[in-house]
């Protein structure tokens, strides 16, 4: 039988021979059983068998080191720790505990600890690499990145075909936001070892990453393949199956983790996010309760906890909790919504304008945060302001996305960056803000020598192609964007990417791009919208009504524009019942919406079911957007059927004369025949 370099290392050392002879054969046998289930990466195995061979001869101290290495692969800091102590106690020399000691106090983030452990002149040279890997773990958790490469390079000379080392390089190259270089040692690692199971979750999660979710689930399958029990596999898998849809396979995947580990806090964190979407909030609340508060920290608990909150009408508990989510996500759009609406209820209405004014800022800001500032602000009477935004959400269309207004100001940002300039922790709110601030070409140069500087990190290729798009060159920031989604193919990116080739006219390479992404992501609210503008655009009614009622499931009945926008669709399929339906409901949301005004007006006037009250809506509409030609044109129509020439004359003559009308020509033959 073949033996490991561990194996003959525990055989060689002859440590167990002060037992009786029977106990120390026994132990020993279990001794090799425990470092075979090491080699081949079942730590649970391994842990089981160093056990039995510690009962046989509890004095065996190579078998407490053993099971130390057991406990770190499982993550257990603190029994790795106190297994090493008791066979150093028995004489192990502490020379060779180093490595695996300073890995123990890593997980405990004990890093000063960890880092002398490592460090130390004693570490024998066989175990150098491994003690190298820990050292560039710590300086990563420290967020010492330059000092982490420094290790790794380090390291690298001592095992240069470690595939473990390889992961570890992976996993720091990742969290440094260099996700090409990440994904090349990813590659390397799993040639020197293809069943090395931390190379294949770190390539999972770039599958994920780069090409979406459904493509990373394979990775994690494959590594449950190697390791049935591997709990870390299982929870990704679990995760990436309900963020692909399939609720059910999620489930059933947390409930495997809880048959190895029965309280495991993640699991049951993954079910409270189930039970939210199926709107069982109060089994959502009940779950969350069994994590024991070990997750607190993690922003997306936060958000449920808060989310669950506000169903609840706790709006101060709610609001306690987004703001501290606000401070670490600033720029989390979906956060600032749900504080300022809290806000705004429990009073306010200062805190609510603080918390939406730089999403009211931007020229895509969506009706609701405009009517919600606007609100606040009428509770400070301060009229001018509030009828600005209240304008502004009557409208019917929105203007571009723009990158997000970060609530600090440029000069400080800018001094940041000056004082790092080549990091992207400062260099890349800078060029966002000089972007938003319209100083484009300023942002192109600096984007440009970021993407030099870091070719492998999206980030820097999606600021070149934002400040490509601010200076009017969407050609070259298809370019940008595609770099960009070559490595990491995220929402943002698949967003952009469509968004610049619209402009440069190629929009079926827009859809294609768009029917990809969603395809690996088909939960993407955001991505399934923009699906269902194109289906709209093209007269394609059965799939828009498809993709909005898939985005009606996800976010319920609240959104305005979505519900006009199934109206329009069912309404053009000639289905007037659902359509007066679904504009009914708009309307009741945001009755001040020129366009929600528009459809609900079209649906009671085309159906015959109200055309009074439908030409009144028509008219309101044309009053709030009067230089909207496509409402024009159906008031012209609305007119032209009551006989109301002279009045449909001038709403048609106001139709033809916007530039690049589509139906002008059709405008322009009514408007002959009157």
């Amino acid at each position: 039988m073949m033996r490991s370099t561990l194996l003959a290392a525990i055989i060689a050392t002859g440590l167990a021979g002060t037992a009786l002879a029977g106990k120390v054969e026994d132990s020993r046998a279990e001794l090799e059983k425990a470092a075979a289930y090491i080699q081949s990466g079942d730590p649970r195995m391994a842990r089981a068998a160093a056990l039995s061979a510690i009962k046989a001869d509890p004095k065996n101290s190579m078998a407490r080191v053993v099971l130390a290495r057991a406990y770190v692969q499982l993550n257990n800091g603190i029994s790795a720790e106190q297994e090493l102590k008791r066979a150093i106690d028995d004489g192990f020399p502490i020379s060779r505990t180093r490595h695996l000691m300073g890995h123990a106090l890593l997980l405990q983030n004990r890093l000063r600890d960890g880092f002398l452990q490592v460090t130390a002149a004693d570490v024998p040279r066989r175990y150098e690499t491994y003690a190298g890997r820990i050292r560039g773990r710590i300086h990563v958790a420290a967020g010492e990145f330059p000092q982490a490469r420094a290790s790794y390079d380090r390291a690298l000379q001592t095992g240069p075909n470690s595939a473990q080392l390889w992961a570890d390089i992976a996993r720091f190259r990742m969290t440094a936001g260099d996700i090409s270089g990440s994904i090349d040692a990813t590659g390397r690692a799993m040639q020197l070892n293809d069943k090395n199971l931390d190379a294949l979750m770190l390539a999972g999660e770039l599958a994920r990453s780069q090409y979406g979710l459904v493509a990373a689930i394979p990775w994690f399958e494959r590594v449950l393949t190697l390791d049935p029990n591997h709990v870390g596999a299982m929870l990704e898998l679990a995760a990436t199956l309900g963020d692909s849809g399939r609720s059910k396979d999620m489930l059933a995947m947390t409930r495997k983790v809880h048959a190895l580990d029965a309280r495991n806090p993640q699991a049951f964190y993954l079910q409270a996010v189930l039970a939210a979407r199926a709107k069982k909030y109060d089994l959502a609340r009940a779950l969350l309760y069994r994590t024991n508060e070990r997750l607190e920290a993690m922003p997306s608990v936060i958000l449920l906890r808060s989310v669950l909150d506000v169903q609840a009408g706790n709006d101060t508990q709610a609001i306690a909790r987004l703001k501290r989510l606000a401070q670490l996500q600033p720029s989390n759009l979906k956060v600032r919504r749900l504080l300022g609406a809290a806000l705004s209820r429990s009073g306010d209405a200062r805190g609510a304008i603080e918390t939406l004014r730089p999403i009211a800022m931007r020229r895509d800001a969506d009706s609701y945060t405009l009517t919600l500032i606007g609100r606040a602000y009428e509770e400070l009477d301060q009229r001018t302001e509030a009828a600005w935004f209240l304008d502004r959400a009557a409208k019917p269309t929105r203007g571009d996305a723009a990158p997000f207004d970060i609530p600090v100001s440029l000069s400080i940002l800018a001094r940041a960056s000056a004082e790092n300039p080549n990091n992207a922790d400062t260099a890349v709110p800078y060029i966002t803000q000089l972007v938003a601030n319209g100083r484009p070409g300023e942002a192109l140069a600096e984007a440009e020598r970021l993407q030099d500087l870091n070719p492998g990190a999206p980030a820097a290729h999606i600021l070149v192609g934002d400040s490509l798009m601010a200076v009017g060159r969407p050609k070259d920031a298809v370019i940008a964007y595609r770099n960009a989604a070559n490595i990491r193919f995220s929402e943002g990116t698949a967003l952009r990417l469509v968004k610049a080739l619209n402009q440069t006219g190629d929009q079926e390479e827009a859809i294609r791009t768009l029917d990809l992404y969603l395809g690996q992501n088909p939960r993407s609210v955001s991505a399934m919208l923009l699906a269902a503008d194109y289906f709209l655009a093209s007269a394609q009614w059965d799939r828009a009504i498809a993709m909005l009622e898939r985005v009606r499931g996800r976010i319920g009945n609240r959104d305005a524009t979505v519900l006009n926008n199934l109206a329009w669709a069912y309404l053009s399929k000639g289905d007037g019942a659902r359509g007066i339906a679904y504009a009914r409901t708009a309307y009741g949301i945001i009755p001040t919406n020129a366009a929600v005004n528009n459809t609900y007006g079209w649906a009671l006037f085309t159906t015959g079911y109200d055309r009074k009250l439908g030409v009144a809506l028509l008219e309101k509409a044309a009053a709030k957007a009067p230089d909207h030609p496509g409402i024009q044109f159906q008031l012209g129509q609305a007119y032209a059927k009551l006989g109301r020439k002279d009045d449909a004359r001038r709403a048609l003559k106001a139709a033809v004369a916007a530039p690049n009308f589509p139906a002008k020509k059709a405008a322009s033959d009514l408007l002959a025949k009157l």
